[in-house]
């Protein structure tokens, strides 16, 4: 293991060994991976509503709302957390739209038992209060991604669409950092805005702050937008970037398997507002519903999908430009998605894993 992820892996035991509980969990999950070698789920995100106040000109979950179809309730969402803990799931990471803009987001937390695992949210901080950062600290939660674009204010709010949302970062940060709340700061990047997330990197060193590059994907506001996205050339840059910056996070580096690369469907799920799963919250295509089938049936038909079977190096969905081209692009065809993996001709050739 390099130097830079013995920092990262440091970090964390210093965060968790409070947590005798989650050790196991974790232990467990390395012993399964590493000495059973079997795949073991490590994380389950929930987009809990696609509702928000912003406008974000990249959003990638702005297709999510389906008409006439309701969220998942809260035991919904309770009995696919307990089927993700079944399958080894230590980590949650709630999302949206908003989380908070979810009438029972407290609720939700306390499902998730933040004392017993990893549970983190992301926000765009807008409805971030000191009384619910209290909250979240009383209950566990372990840390709060809160979104952030450029350090330009102006430039920033522009890209969030909503005025004022750079005073609603700032403010939220100095209340994590008063009540000792860890604080990533996620930023969704592009080739125009290379230079606004670099300076971010260097802004979160300054208040210990962990940051997770989101690379572009041409999905949901950016649908079709090609030229935009990166390529495997970058992706050298990029992983330089991550390996010299222990504060810097990413999913690909943190497989129980030790190896750098996509976790979707191994590693990691991800649950929209409705029930459908896919392989993380940017890939628009589902591979079963939760309120049809078992969240173990769903998760082995992932497992035997050759796009995530080879376990990519990079991102899948920002960077393999096959990919890109059979299962991104496809989603233009829906006003709302994940579209079923079986609508697409191209699955009929990608069904069966050729990687085992």
């Amino acid at each position: 293991m390099k130097i830079d992820g013995i920092k990262k892996a440091l970090h964390q035991v210093d965060k968790i060994r409070y947590r005798p509980n989650l050790v196991a969990k974790i232990g467990r999950g390395y012993f399964r991976a590493l000495v059973l070698r079997k795949p073991c789920l490590r994380d389950c995100e929930f987009s809990i509503t696609p509702d928000c106040q912003s406008k974000c000109s990249f959003c990638y979950a702005s297709k999510f709302y389906k008409k006439e179809e309701e969220l998942l309730s809260l035991d919904e969402i309770e009995s696919t957390w307990i089927q993700a803990k079944e399958m080894g799931a230590f980590c949650a990471n709630l999302l949206g739209g908003e989380p908070l803009l979810h009438p029972h987001f407290i609720d939700i937390i306390e499902i998730l038992e933040p004392k017993k695992h990893l549970i983190t949210f992301a926000t765009n901080s807008i409805l971030l209060t000191e009384d619910i950062i209290k909250e979240l600290k009383r209950l566990g939660v372990f840390l709060i991604m809160i979104s952030l674009n450029s350090l330009n204010p102006e430039l920033n709010d522009k890209m969030r669409g909503y005025k004022g949302h750079y005073d609603h970062v700032m403010n939220a940060i100095e209340l994590c950092i008063k009540y000792n709340i860890d604080i990533s700061l996620p930023v969704a990047t592009s080739k125009p805005y290379l230079k606004e997330t670099y300076e971010i990197v260097e802004y979160a060193k300054q208040i210990n702050a962990s940051v997770v590059v989101n690379l572009m994907c041409a999905m949901g506001r950016t649908e079709g937008e090609l030229d935009l996205l990166f390529d495997e050339a970058f992706w050298k840059d990029y992983r330089k970037l991550v390996d010299s910056n222990s504060h810097l996070r990413a999913d690909f580096d943190t497989n129980l398997n030790l190896r750098i690369g996509c976790p979707a469907g191994f590693e990691k799920i991800h649950v929209t507002p409705y029930g459908e799963v896919t392989g993380c919250s940017m890939n628009p295509v589902s591979f079963g519903n939760v309120r049809e089938k078992p969240l173990a049936e769903i998760v082995d038909k992932m497992r035997n999908f050759y796009h995530f079977a080879k376990r990519s190096p990079h991102c899948l969905v920002a960077i393999d430009r096959k990919y890109i081209n059979d299962y991104m692009n496809y989603a233009s065809n829906y006003e709302s998605i994940p579209y079923r993996v079986e609508e697409n001709d191209c699955y009929e050739r990608d069904k069966y894993s050729f990687c085992k």
